[in-house]
């Protein structure tokens, strides 16, 4: 029992390098801005009492609990308030001041608009509000802070920290594709290698006019091969060896998906957790490399 103990202990508190827990900080930072940038034309819309959803309604159909500062506080000024509140925490987040707190508020941010305004509500939401609050528990402050720059500590190298953080940073991003093509395999447009078509002459397309169903080989590689690379990628970023391979494949995905549909703030959602799979010698071998091409 000690020796299996020591063993959980180890895998999630062995001392790591800060820096991919800095770099998921200030990614996700500036991911959340794009999000309330992109909810703030129809923040009383979707999340006050002036908007779709009536107040006393929900509430009546909801009794609670519920975790949301808009159950009560749904008046317009309210609402507008909360969102310049969430931005300030996002911009103090990315850039190392204050960031246990912020990471707190955006948390709540995040928690209270999904439950008000759920007819609304994607996929990466949900997301963004699991990284929230792992960043809220994790070590993220210790290195490319101005918080640290102020404090005088930027001389000093950042001490290692508990890897707990990126441990379920990795595990969060591998169920989430695991999940994904779990429920794919299971739908008819998925198994016979169409879903590519339909979806293409989909809402979502930027290219619905292009004649999608006559090109059967093609919606069949890139079918089978989303399925393939969702499967895969969380394998390829556990090994040292092949790391890079997942990032290629993994970014190359969705950097696709951005290109041709209108999902590119899910793609953001999806690549940036990446950055929890790098090690030190990754961000050593990175640094060479870049001295390298300076010199030349």
């Amino acid at each position: 029992m000690t020796w299996a103990w020591l063993r959980i202990e180890d895998f999630f508190f062995s001392r790591v390098d800060p820096r991919p827990y800095a770099l998921v900080r200030i990614c996700f930072a500036f991911v959340s801005l794009l999000n309330l940038i992109t909810l703030w034309p129809d923040r009383l819309i979707f999340f006050s009492d002036a908007g779709m959803i009536d107040g006393p309604a929900l509430r009546e159909s909801y009794p609670g609990p519920y975790l949301s500062i808009y159950y009560w506080l749904d008046t317009p000024e309210f609402v507008t308030a909360s969102f310049l509140v969430a931005a300030l925490a996002m911009v103090c987040l990315g850039l190392g001041i204050g960031t246990r707190l912020a990471a707190f508020v955006i948390w709540v941010f995040l928690s209270s608009y999904i439950a008000r305004g759920f007819p609304v509500i994607h996929g990466w939401d949900i997301l963004q509000r699991i990284v929230a609050f792992i960043l809220l528990i994790s070590p993220a402050d210790r290195c490319w802070s101005l918080g640290n720059w102020w404090r005088g500590k930027h001389a000093i190298p950042a001490a290692d920290v508990p890897r707990y953080g990126l441990i379920l940073l990795q595990v969060q991003l591998a169920v989430v594709y695991w999940q994904t093509v779990w429920l794919k395999i299971k739908d008819e447009t998925w198994r016979n290698g169409e879903f590519i078509a339909y979806f293409m002459r989909s809402m979502y397309s930027r290219f619905p006019d292009w004649p999608w169903e006559n090109w059967e080989l093609l919606s069949n590689a890139l079918t089978y091969g989303a399925l393939a690379i969702e499967a895969t990628v969380p394998l390829l970023l556990w090994s040292r060896r092949y790391r890079w391979w997942g990032f290629a494949l993994g970014w190359g995905l969705h950097i696709g998906i951005w290109s041709m549909s209108s999902l590119w703030l899910f793609s953001l959602v999806i690549m940036f957790p990446y950055f929890a799979f790098l090690e030190r010698a990754d961000f050593d071998k990175l640094g060479c490399w870049l001295r390298i091409r300076r010199l030349d």
